[in-house]
């Protein structure tokens, strides 16, 4: 779980630092672009092609299918995907990094299966925010945080990651 943390810390504050130190890398259209497709669906309203079909409308059981199958994580996450990071080097102090997700860059499966969790010492909890779920894994008596956001439409989708680990 460290490598792969800090394999997404490391990736961020790269891309952070190519974009010269900018906050937030996006993959949105320039303005006048955007203009022209206000008619269409806005990206962030779109998900892979789902290669397999929705487990579950229930919540709970879309989760535990979710984090047990990649193809499934492949299936069901937005492109891109928002990950949110702690650039613990930032100077004076660490500072949040915007990231937004795709391709090579995501590397699944993005949430561990329920063994890896127990095996990790992993602690799963979960909230709601007018509709959407937030799905919190938690190490007890460490810095490691990181949460998974989902939304309901056709199927669940994760839109949204973030790692507030140290």
């Amino acid at each position: 779980m460290k490598f792969k943390r800090a394999r997404m810390l490391t990736m961020a504050v790269a891309l952070a630092a190519a974009l010269g130190g900018c906050d937030l890398a996006s993959n949105s259209p320039p303005a006048s672009a955007a203009a022209d497709q206000a008619a269409a669906p806005p990206a962030a309203a779109k998900s892979a092609a789902p290669a397999q079909a929705c487990p579950s409308q229930d919540f709970d059981a879309f989760l535990k299918a979710f984090a047990e199958d990649a193809q499934l994580q492949k299936s069901y996450t937005q492109r891109p995907l928002q990950s949110e990071t702690i650039d613990a080097d930032a100077d004076p102090e660490p500072k949040p990094v915007i990231a937004m997700l795709d391709g090579d860059a995501l590397q699944f499966p993005l949430m561990p299966s329920a063994q890896k969790q127990q095996a990790d010492g992993l602690v799963m909890s979960q909230t709601e925010l007018n509709g959407d779920k937030e799905v919190m894994l938690v190490k007890p008596d460490t810095d490691y945080q990181l949460s998974f956001f989902f939304r309901k439409g056709e199927c669940w989708t994760l839109y949204r990651m973030r790692d507030d680990s140290l």
